[in-house]
């Protein structure tokens, strides 16, 4: 029985390591993404999820983020191995943006929101620990 009863808790707190990886990724992507600069909506529509393979460059547009952070969101959830995740946006001008090239976001977007990450963490796992 008390075997079991271990077995049930490490369980448990695998689930909310987990969910907390995962929670924090897509809030802070999510954040990443709406904090970019936005002229035609190309910049935020090249937020891609990676594991590995971090070449993706798309056409496609998306000024209000809301498909970039669906299709992120997805890639995340849906991703076996929640023990790392990258996200990349590979537009040559990228880096620019990143340090101070555009108005909307002189102070950049990763830059900024990764300040965040400790506090973004702690939230998910309070949310995610068993009670």
């Amino acid at each position: 029985m008390f075997g079991k009863d271990v077995e049930s808790f490490a369980l448990q707190f695998e689930e909310a390591a987990e969910k907390t990886v995962r929670g924090t990724a897509i809030k802070l992507w999510n954040s990443i993404t709406l904090s970019s600069p936005v002229d035609q909506g190309r910049f935020r529509a090249n937020w891609f999820a990676s594991y590995g393979d971090t070449s993706k460059v798309t056409n496609a547009t998306d000024k209000s983020g809301q498909k970039t952070i669906s299709r992120n969101e997805s890639d995340v959830l849906g991703q076996a191995d929640y023990s790392q995740f990258t996200l990349t946006n590979n537009l040559p001008y990228s880096l620019r943006l990143e340090y101070g090239y555009s108005d909307q976001a002189p102070n950049g977007m990763v830059r900024t929101n990764v300040k965040r990450f400790n506090r973004l963490i702690e939230q998910e796992a309070k949310r995610n620990m068993p009670k």
